[in-house]
């Protein structure tokens, strides 16, 4: 088993992985820390339902992996790291809370972490209670949601100029697909601004509560693809962009908040052959770690920081595909295999404990 896992550990490139089972609690999972070349991994904890133990380590490594190129391009002081755990019946909460916790302080702040799928802001103030290297989401002083929706709106905003048109958000039509928690923080900005937005949502319930709640336009989630609409914006599951689906659109810009949006290989060089303007999911929702990092490494943070930085990186990305002929996704790639080959610098390796 060792040797499979060091096996794994080597394919993937992963420096350390923490193997944790704490019976008491019922905490059973790992955190991977994939890369602190550029500093000290951060990365979120989820507790997930889970297929088995193989499953949840397979999706911490690609999801520490993806922090890692993430932190590079919007050139972070961090490396990339995950916590991922199995949601486990009649498992103590509270405790497991205190217990992940204690392995993280134990890291002595080579993984500093926050909330993610399954866990939210009040388990992080129990994980809070036990170590001192965590960032405890909260709407006044770290809006995290609230940072990647601002990355979206400033991703979508280098797409509209670069394609030569007005970045004035007042009558802009814009398609969101999805809106769960991250969707509808988008759409709710996108219409405040004066936006008209069509939108979808896998769960039914989900989009007659958020047409409630929004000014929004709801059609069926296979119907998005069609709508006429200046840019589209996926905010839900991943691989949504596939040559079949880029055949689809109508739309100027893609820029939205979902990871991993190309389904296959072909998509992001269909979107170039089409003249639709594509602002990679990972130079783009990037806010929520923009914030956190800053935050973490105890630099003012704040929205303005957030939307300079991601219009700096995604506009430095177009005018790379623009001179260079190649899709926008492969020269994302291109610009952090670069940032990922930074020295090491054992000034910025960690942060100050706040």
């Amino acid at each position: 088993m060792s040797a499979d896992l060091l096996a794994a550990m080597q394919h993937a490139e992963v420096e350390q992985i923490v193997a944790i089972n704490d019976p008491h609690s019922g905490l059973l999972g790992f955190i991977v820390i994939h890369d602190t070349g550029r500093g000290p991994g951060i990365g979120g904890c989820r507790l997930a339902p889970y297929a088995d133990q193989a499953a949840a380590l397979a999706d911490g490594i690609a999801l520490a992996q993806a922090m890692t190129r993430k932190c590079a391009l919007a050139g972070l002081n961090a490396g990339g790291a995950k916590g991922v755990f199995l949601q486990r019946p009649g498992a103590d909460r509270r405790a497991m809370m205190r217990v992940l916790g204690r392995y993280v302080e134990s890291l002595g702040g080579r993984f500093y972490t926050s909330g993610d799928l399954g866990i939210g802001p009040d388990d992080l103030a129990i994980v809070r209670e036990t170590t001192r290297y965590v960032a405890v989401p909260d709407d006044d002083t770290l809006d995290l949601a609230g940072a990647t929706a601002t990355g979206v709106l400033a991703g979508m905003k280098c797409g509209l100029a670069a394609a030569g048109l007005s970045t004035d958000f007042k009558g802009l039509r814009v398609a969101v697909q999805g809106l769960g928690a991250m969707g509808s923080r988008v759409a709710a900005r996108l219409v405040a601004a004066g936006a008209r937005v069509v939108a979808c949502d896998l769960d039914a319930a989900v989009q007659g509560a958020r047409q409630a709640e929004l000014d929004v336009r709801i059609v069926a989630p296979e119907a998005i693809y069609d709508e006429e609409v200046t840019v589209f914006c996926p905010c839900a599951v991943s691989g949504v962009l596939t040559e079949a689906t880029v055949g689809r659109l109508k739309a100027q810009v893609v820029a939205g908040a979902a990871n991993n949006q190309l389904g296959d290989a072909g998509a992001d060089a269909a979107m170039r052959a089409r003249g639709i303007l594509y602002a990679p999911d990972y130079a783009v929702n990037a806010g929520a770690m923009i914030l956190a990092t800053r935050y973490l490494e105890g630099l003012p943070a704040g929205s303005a920081d957030v939307s300079e930085r991601i219009g700096r990186t995604v506009r430095r990305i177009f005018d790379e595909a623009e001179a260079s002929g190649d899709p926008t996704g492969v020269v994302a790639d291109r610009l952090t295999e670069k940032a990922l080959v930074r020295p090491r610098s054992a000034e910025k390796q960690w942060w100050p404990v706040r």
